[in-house]
């Protein structure tokens, strides 16, 4: 068997089709996705449709499309090695042929959720969204040490030091809040304040410094009240 978040983890991808609908009351979107990496194979792509149901993750077709022309003639899967294709079409070129790589299906649907967030992110974290949705406590940009708050989700704070970004609470682990990943990190405490690394965007944090730092929220007192202990905290860590 192919692992599959080994591969996911080293390839491109290239959403297809995307359509959202609401059907009983729940939010439905079904995608169409194409993963590829020239390093391990120039004639093979991995097709996947499946379903975003809510929070749930319906993988409904997986596909390992070969290419094969007369500079690439016709040679097993470079992704599994399989040498039972089925042809997809009849005289065009390039022949395309189908076959099936046997993911691991836990792995297809944790690397799907991953690259539904990365979709969401990047619908989110454009300047404009960032100026409507989020506000900055607090930036030191010779430090790289950032702080910044979700002004549609109560007591939603992040923090950026170590080039990560952080789940932070200064009231207990509990107060911790974050809807991007499961939160599922180590708890750091730092003189009574409590971090916890974010798995989704701890990948973007150049992306957000970026934003951050263009942010036409920047108030220079505020700035400085929160930057005094937020400074002698992190330097600590």
């Amino acid at each position: 068997m192919v692992n599959f978040k080994e591969f996911f983890t080293i390839s491109s991808y290239e959403v297809m089709e995307h359509m959202s609908r609401k059907e009983n009351g729940k939010n439905i979107d079904e995608y169409e996705v194409m993963l590829y990496n020239e390093n391990v194979s120039q004639t093979e792509n991995v097709m996947i449709k499946f379903k975003k149901v809510s929070d749930e993750i319906a993988v409904e077709k997986v596909q390992t499309l070969s290419y094969f022309d007369q500079q690439s003639p016709k040679h097993p899967c470079k992704i599994c090695g399989s040498e039972v294709m089925v042809k997809e079409n009849n005289s065009e070129e390039p022949e395309v042929y189908a076959h099936d790589c046997s993911f691991n299906g836990e792995e297809i649907e944790d690397c799907l959720r991953e690259l539904v967030q990365n979709e969401l992110l990047q619908d989110r974290f454009t300047q404009e969204e960032f100026d409507r949705n989020y506000g900055v406590n607090y930036r030191d940009d010779a430090n790289q040490q950032y702080s910044f708050y979700d002004a549609q989700q109560r007591d939603t704070f992040y923090t950026i030091f170590n080039d990560s970004v952080y789940h932070t609470s200064y009231a207990g682990p509990q107060e911790l809040r974050c809807k991007f990943c499961g939160m599922d990190e180590e708890l750091l405490v730092v003189d009574g304040a409590f971090y916890q690394k974010c798995a989704v965007l701890t990948p973007h944090t150049n992306q957000i410094i970026d934003m951050i730092e263009a942010s036409k929220q920047n108030e220079p007192d505020v700035t400085k009240r929160w930057g005094e202990k937020r400074d002698r905290n992190l330097r600590r860590t």
